[in-house]
């Protein structure tokens, strides 16, 4: 990476193999129906808490530096993660999601947003709903077969995922979709990982 390029960057919380292989089952049988929706990718289950966009690359230490500054102000906690859900409604479906239930994780995205406003990125607009993205409906074909299978597993517990790290990532957009790299991982304020880690 040069100090020119410009690299698409997030902030997610990573889950568990055990809750990653629970959704990977439903979004399995979701897959199998003939549908206009896109799922994600096996390797993009994650809960993202602040999407920054095309970050200049001489400005992504600057970007660590910050969500470390937040990270060191919130307590390693557990997510629950269940429940399905559509933005904006299941009736207009555009955003598949899998629910997680902590405050914790709404307080973690607003110190990660607090710390980086001062880098000119802006707070978001609507309120913070921690989910986990499973897929992307573009059109109606299948639809109904696929909304009867998540009615079917509308209210599912997929487990409780630890939380003690947050992460920062690169998204490459390729023709398949987007292709991620971590940066770093960030430990939480009593974490037992390494505080920072990741490419320097």
């Amino acid at each position: 990476m040069t100090q020119t390029e410009h690299v698409r960057t997030f902030v997610a919380v990573d889950l568990t193999p055990e809750v990653r292989a629970a959704i990977l089952r439903l979004k399995a049988d979701l897959a199998r129906v003939r549908s206009e929706v896109r799922w994600v990718r096996d390797e993009a289950l994650h809960a993202t808490i602040k999407f920054l966009g095309s970050v200049p690359g001489e400005r992504l230490g600057d970007v660590r530096d910050a969500v470390a500054r937040a990270a060191a102000l919130v307590a390693s906690f557990s997510a629950r993660v269940r429940g399905l859900g559509a933005f904006p409604s299941i009736k207009r479906p555009r955003v598949l999601w899998v629910g997680i239930e902590t405050p914790a994780l709404g307080k973690l995205a607003k110190e990660v947003e607090g710390a980086l406003l001062p880098l000119g990125f802006a707070a978001e607009e609507r309120p913070f709903h921690p989910h986990v993205t499973l897929g992307r409906v573009s059109g109606q074909r299948g639809w109904r077969s696929v909304e009867t299978i998540l009615k079917a597993h509308w209210t599912d517990d997929f487990g409780t995922s630890p939380v003690d790290h947050v992460t920062v990532y690169r998204s490459d957009l390729r023709p398949g979709g987007a292709v991620y790299k971590i940066l770093w991982t960030i430990g939480l304020s009593d974490s037992r990982r390494e505080a920072i880690h990741g490419i320097g």
